[in-house]
């Protein structure tokens, strides 16, 4: 069988400041929350039946690009 290639990434050039800022802001936030869980501060856990059941998803509509 042939080996699958992986898509290449493409280099980040184009990108206007404001999606850069977004995107440091957005890794700064996912590293204080990976952080929070490693020192014990914040645990992630699954809903209740009730919870899922008091706080049903979101229907959400797909982003137009």
């Amino acid at each position: 069988m042939a080996e699958q290639k992986k898509p290449e990434q493409k280099p980040e050039r184009g990108k206007s400041e404001t999606q850069k800022r977004q995107e440091k802001r957005t890794k700064e936030k996912l590293k204080l929350v990976q952080e929070q869980i490693a020192d014990g501060s914040l645990k992630i856990r699954k809903m209740t039946k009730e919870e899922r059941e008091k706080f049903p998803p979101k229907n959400r509509e797909k982003k137009r690009r």
